[in-house]
């Protein structure tokens, strides 16, 4: 399976050379090791931390935290809720929010999605989509496919699609085979609860 965007990355960079990795060893005569002479450099350090100016913040809610989010930073937060490990695979739910949407027409927005479907996943197979209903009656749009994350695992995907506020959202559940008929009926009725704007 594809490695979560975040750690994709750390895989192009290049290792440090060895001079930059290797920090230079104190010895018991280095003049920094003197209590006399650290006091002074550890009074400019918390000064320097102190900001010139008042950083521009919004409010960020996390899940049971709170922070002052940087004006200009975005918030990328991909949530996912794990089940159980069946049939060699774990399951989870993986809830994605896209907050600048090109269209927010939910059929355009979902046909672009399985557009890039079709040209990044190996052997991708289109096996049902269309419109559908979330279980508090707005609109959603559904995509069921299968595709082989390596040569000898074929998994299915289910996505549903809705927009709301602006605001695109992707719910997406993974089975194998077997596992969409055992628990694959339960996942996506909890994938349909799914309800934009309430807590």
């Amino acid at each position: 399976m594809d490695i979560p965007e975040y750690y994709k990355q750390f895989q192009n960079q290049s290792p440090k050379k060895d001079e930059e990795a290797k920090m230079p060893e104190k010895t018991e005569t280095s003049p920094a090791d003197k209590p006399l002479q650290k006091t002074e450099p550890q009074r400019q350090s918390q000064q320097s931390q102190q900001p010139a100016v008042k950083d521009k913040t919004i409010p960020f809610q996390g899940n049971g935290f709170s922070l002052e989010q940087l004006e200009d930073w975005k918030d990328k937060t991909i949530y996912t809720l794990e089940g159980p490990v069946t049939d060699g695979i774990k399951h989870n739910v993986i809830v994605t929010i896209d907050a600048e949407p090109s269209t927010e027409d939910l059929t355009e927005y979902s046909l672009m999605q399985i557009q890039t479907l079709e040209s990044e996943l190996k052997s991708y197979m289109l096996l049902k989509q269309g419109e559908t209903k979330l279980t508090n009656g707005s609109n959603a749009y559904e995509v069921i496919f299968s595709w082989y994350p390596t040569d000898d695992l074929r998994i299915y995907q289910h996505q549903i699609y809705a927009i709301d506020n602006k605001k695109a959202y992707k719910l997406t559940a993974t089975f194998t085979k077997k596992t969409r008929q055992t628990i694959g009926p339960a996942v996506l009725r909890m994938m349909l609860s799914f309800n934009p704007g309430k807590k």
